[in-house]
C-alpha cells in the first residue's frame, strides 16, 4: 500500500510540473515556478522514501499507540513541574534604573531593639522621594 500511495504522489508531482508550463501563460512566472517547485516536492519526497515512511507511520496501529504514550509522557512530565511548586531557593534581583544605579536604595541594616516606628519613617521618606504621598 505504501509503494502504491508513493507512486501517486509521484505522478502528482509530475502533473503539477507539467501544469507549471501553463501557469506562465495564464499567472506569470512567478505562479509557475512556484507550482514547479512544489511538483519537484512531491516527486522528491517520494523518491527518497519519504511518503512510504509517513504512509506506514499513519496506517500502523502501533505507532499511534508510541504516540499516545509520548503524549502521556508529556502531560505527567507537566502535572509533576506544576505539583513540584516553585523552587526553595528565591532570586535575588537588583532593579537598576538607566544610570546602573539601584532604582531604590536599600535601607542600612538596623539593630534589633529599635522600634518598627523607624522602619515606617523610612518608607514615609522613600515614597516622598518618589513623589507619592
Amino acid at each position: 500500500m505504501g509503494t502504491l500511495i508513493s507512486i501517486a504522489v509521484a505522478v502528482l508531482g509530475a502533473g503539477m510540473v507539467a501544469g507549471a508550463i501553463r501557469e506562465v501563460r495564464t499567472k506569470g512566472a512567478a505562479a509557475a515556478f512556484q507550482l514547479a517547485a512544489f511538483g519537484a516536492l512531491l516527486i522528491g519526497a517520494s523518491a527518497t522514501g519519504l511518503v512510504r515512511f509517513m504512509t506506514t507511520l499513519v496506517f500502523n496501529p502501533l505507532a499511534w499507540i508510541g504516540v499516545g504514550f509520548l503524549s502521556l509522557a508529556g502531560v505527567l512530565f507537566l502535572v509533576g513541574q506544576k505539583l513540584e511548586g516553585p523552587s526553595e531557593k528565591p532570586r535575588k534581583t537588583k532593579q537598576v534604573d538607566g544610570s546602573g544605579k539601584p532604582a531604590v536604595e536599600p535601607a542600612p541594616k538596623r539593630k534589633s531593639a529599635q522600634k518598627t516606628d523607624d522602619d515606617f519613617d523610612d518608607i514615609e521618606a522613600i515614597l516622598r522621594k518618589h513623589g507619592i504621598e
